[in-house]
């Protein structure tokens, strides 16, 4: 699969729930995506990274004892956030070499359907939180970028230019 780079119009649309009943069994779907994903070293990628018009992402949970497979995501909703914000570092498949300090929740309940359409429930915390909100993201048509000022989304492509890393 292709990795939609920024500024395709994919990083801006709002993808369909996926309907197990019209789109069938979504594992060759979720198959294809782990292996792009791995072959880029990422942890998540969503669907419209990849120009499909589906509300899939999949990630490698990183704080989920032993949990090391990826978790594939259909159709999600977050049912809670917590109070506390952590300010760190993100990257993203579409944009290449692009760092930026992001503030999210620290923990996060979320649920979704699993490969076979059984409803899961998530608690995730810290990088993993951060990671399910990033992908979530993508499904409703933003990106990390529109998550910091102008100002420091600038300085950043500044630094990606001359070579440094966060932004």
């Amino acid at each position: 699969m292709n990795i939609e780079k920024y500024p395709s119009e994919w990083l801006t649309k709002c993808v369909s729930p996926y309907d197990f009943d019209v789109d069938g069994d979504p594992q060759e779907l979720v198959r294809d995506m782990i292996l792009t994903m791995e072959e880029h070293n990422g942890i998540g990628l969503s669907a419209p990274q990849v120009a499909v018009d589906k509300a899939v992402f999949v990630f490698k949970p990183q704080n989920i004892p032993d949990h090391d497979k990826p978790i594939a995501v259909i159709n999600p909703s977050i049912v809670n956030v917590s109070d506390g914000l952590l300010e760190e570092p993100e990257g993203c498949l579409s944009h290449p070499g692009l760092y930026l300090m992001v503030k999210r929740p620290e923990a996060i309940t979320a649920q979704y359907l699993d490969i076979w359409g059984q409803r899961r429930v998530l608690y995730l915390h810290g990088i993993d939180a951060r990671c399910f909100l990033h992908e979530f993201d993508h499904l409703v048509g933003t990106d990390f970028t529109k998550r910091v000022s102008k100002l420091r989304l600038d300085r950043a492509k500044k630094k990606l230019k001359k070579g440094k890393v966060y932004g």
